[in-house]
């Protein structure tokens, strides 16, 4: 029989602990003001925003767009993982540092993206009033499904900003550092919630499995809330910096097999048919990448000059 809720959060105080303290031991002490020059900040009264002011791909700039909204909605990401984290348990502990660490990447992407010029401002606070005003965040059933979801979401928050800095101009510097700062934040999360699930795992693979599972097979980034929220998740795709392809190389693959889950032993029925399911899901997301790498090898084929 599956542990309770209880069991496992109780079961698992020790390994909260322990990787608590690896990640206090290893911290990254940066401060958001720092990492802009303020001189280059112009008013927009005075000279309003345009696209010209920083030459950018559509895919990019709406990275940046969804990318800093997320961010924003750190208020309702919070209480969503709070409400499985009691007072007292080293889980909540955790979960407030991790708040505290997640607030700066709002603070310092808006810094500066504003003072760089790469987002229409108004554009930008138009959004957040509405994502804000929504407070759409997933709201996992169970602290299996929080911990197994969150392993997910960070690693592939940590893929969006990484992949996203990477298209940015090469001199624009700060901008690079910003997201390379936020990336190193997301990666050190991610760490802590993807062993953490590791030992729930050792505990309860029955209903580890059945939550990860679950979490794959409806595992989407977050910013639902965002307006036009598929435009530009297809616009980032065909950028290159998060689709599917990347979900599967970047996300499934390398945190799945950590966890090792195809050759976990003393699982019930249910969670062996939790984990079929799961194996066939990841194999028609591997059989779509191909589709769509395929598709593309074809256009630009054809878009090709022959001599």
């Amino acid at each position: 029989m599956a542990k309770s809720r209880v069991d496992l959060l109780t079961e698992l105080a020790p390994d909260v602990e322990r990787l608590y303290n690896r990640h206090l031991e290893a911290p990254r002490l940066w401060f958001p003001h720092e990492q802009i020059n303020w001189g280059e900040g112009e008013s927009f009264n005075e000279r309003p925003w345009s696209p010209e002011d920083y030459p950018l791909g559509e895919g990019v700039r709406s990275s940046i767009y969804v990318n800093l909204l997320t961010e924003d909605n750190l208020p309702y990401y919070t209480s969503s993982i709070l409400a499985h984290a009691p007072v007292g348990h080293p889980i909540h502990d955790w979960s407030c540092q991790w708040t505290m660490e997640e607030n700066r990447h709002s603070m310092v992407m808006r810094d500066w993206v504003h003072i760089s010029r790469c987002i229409n401002p108004t554009l930008l606070e138009e959004g957040r009033r509405v994502q804000m005003a929504k407070g759409e965040v997933p709201h996992p059933a169970t602290f299996a499904d929080l911990i197994a979801y969150v392993s997910f979401q960070e690693r592939a928050t940590q893929i969006a900003h990484r992949n996203t800095g990477a298209k940015l101009p090469k001199d624009d510097k700060i901008g690079r550092n910003v997201l390379g700062l936020i990336a190193g934040d997301e990666t050190k999360h991610y760490l802590f919630y993807r062993d953490l699930t590791l030992a729930a795992f050792a505990i309860d693979p029955s209903a580890m499995m059945i939550a990860v599972s679950k979490q794959v097979s409806t595992f989407a980034m977050p910013g639902t809330g965002i307006p036009s929220f598929t435009r530009h998740a297809v616009r980032i795709a065909k950028e290159g910096i998060y689709g599917l392809g990347q979900y599967l190389g970047d996300v499934l693959n390398p945190v799945l097999g950590i966890w090792d889950v195809e050759h976990l032993k003393g699982l019930n029925k249910e969670a062996e048919s939790a984990r079929l399911d799961l194996v066939n899901v990841k194999a028609k997301i591997a059989e779509s990448v191909e589709r769509m790498a395929h598709k593309a090898s074809l256009i630009k084929s054809s878009l090709t000059p022959t001599r």
